[in-house]
C-alpha cells in the first residue's frame, strides 16, 4: 500500500503490484480513503481497483478521481454520480377522505451503468442504496461479487402541492435494495394534487426528482334516513277489530264467573 494523493483532510493509499501472478486474486486491498488528523477510516473498497507502478497513479480533481485498474486495464471516475427518480398516484381520482397510494423507484444513472454488460444484468437499471453499504454494493455492480444481504436503499420525501396552492410534506419512506418505494396519504381537501417525490441526493447521488397528477373529488352526501311506511287502513281495521273482539271475549268470560258464584 502506498500512499496516493492528499486532499481535504483525508488520505488516499492504494495497493500496488508490478508483476502480478495470474490469475489476478480478487479482493485485494483496493483504494482506502483515510481521514489525516486520526488515522480512521472513512471508506474502503477492496477488490474494485488495484493499482500499478507502470500504469500510474490515481489523481483527482474537482472532487472526481481517476485511476486505472489492472484487473481489466480500463480507467474508472470515481465521485458523485446522478439519479433518476419516477413517481405514480392511484387512484388518479378519489373521493375526499380516502387513501392514495404513491409509489416510484429511485435509479443510479452513471454513466458506467449504461455499459451493456450492467444493462444486461441490470435491465430495469442500477438501484440507488444508502452510502454505508456502496462499497460492498460497487463490487457487486462492477465486479460480479455477491450480492449484499444488508443493502437498503436511499431517503425519499413525498409533497403535494394542493388545491389551495398550499405546499407541504405528506410522507417519508425508504426505498428497498430494488430502488422501489411506497406510502400513502389521505388528501385533506378536495381538488387538483401535484405531488413531488423527491431524493435529497446523499454522499454518494446527487438528487433527483420526479411528478405526478391526482384529482380529489367531494365526498357524496350521506344517505337519509329511510321514513317508515305507515301502515294501511286495511291492516288498522283488522287490528282494531281483533282488538275489539279480545276485549269482548275477556268480558263476557268474568260475566259468566260471577253468575256462577
Amino acid at each position: 500500500m502506498r500512499p496516493l494523493f492528499i486532499t481535504d483532510g483525508k488520505i488516499y493509499v492504494g495497493h500496488y503490484e508490478h508483476s502480478a501472478n495470474q490469475p489476478l486474486p480478487r479482493g485485494a486491498p483496493g483504494i482506502i480513503c483515510l481521514n489525516a488528523s486520526t488515522g480512521e477510516v472513512i471508506w474502503r473498497a477492496d477488490g474494485l481497483f488495484r493499482q500499478t507502478r507502470w500504469g500510474g497513479r490515481a489523481i483527482i480533481g474537482d472532487s472526481i478521481i481517476a485511476t486505472m485498474d489492472t484487473y481489466d486495464q480500463r480507467v474508472y471516475a470515481i465521485g458523485r454520480g446522478p439519479s433518476a427518480m419516477t413517481v405514480s398516484a392511484s387512484p388518479k381520482v378519489s373521493v375526499q377522505g380516502s387513501k392514495v397510494l404513491v409509489e416510484g423507484r429511485v435509479a443510479d444513472v452513471s454513466p458506467g451503468t449504461k455499459e451493456y454488460s450492467l444493462a444486461a444484468r441490470f435491465p430495469n437499471g442500477v438501484p440507488a442504496v444508502a452510502d454505508e453499504c456502496m462499497s460492498e454494493w460497487m463490487l457487486y455492480v462492477y465486479k460480479q461479487f455477491p450480492r449484499p444481504a444488508n443493502a437498503t436503499g436511499v431517503e425519499v420525501v413525498v409533497e403535494v402541492l394542493d388545491p389551495n396552492n398550499n405546499y407541504y410534506e405528506v410522507a417519508r419512506t425508504t426505498s428497498d435494495a430494488s430502488g422501489y418505494f411506497g406510502c400513502e396519504f389521505t388528501p385533506p381537501v378536495p381538488g387538483l394534487y401535484k405531488v413531488i417525490a423527491s431524493f435529497k441526493g446523499s454522499k454518494a447521488y446527487y438528487g433527483s426528482y420526479a411528478e405526478t397528477f391526482i384529482t380529489v373529488e367531494d365526498a357524496p352526501p350521506a344517505s337519509p334516513e329511510p321514513t317508515p311506511t305507515p301502515a294501511s287502513m286495511t291492516d288498522t281495521y283488522v287490528l282494531g277489530f281483533g282488538s275489539a273482539m279480545l276485549i269482548a271475549i275477556i268480558v263476557g268470560f268474568a260475566l259468566l264467573l260471577l253468575r256462577k258464584r
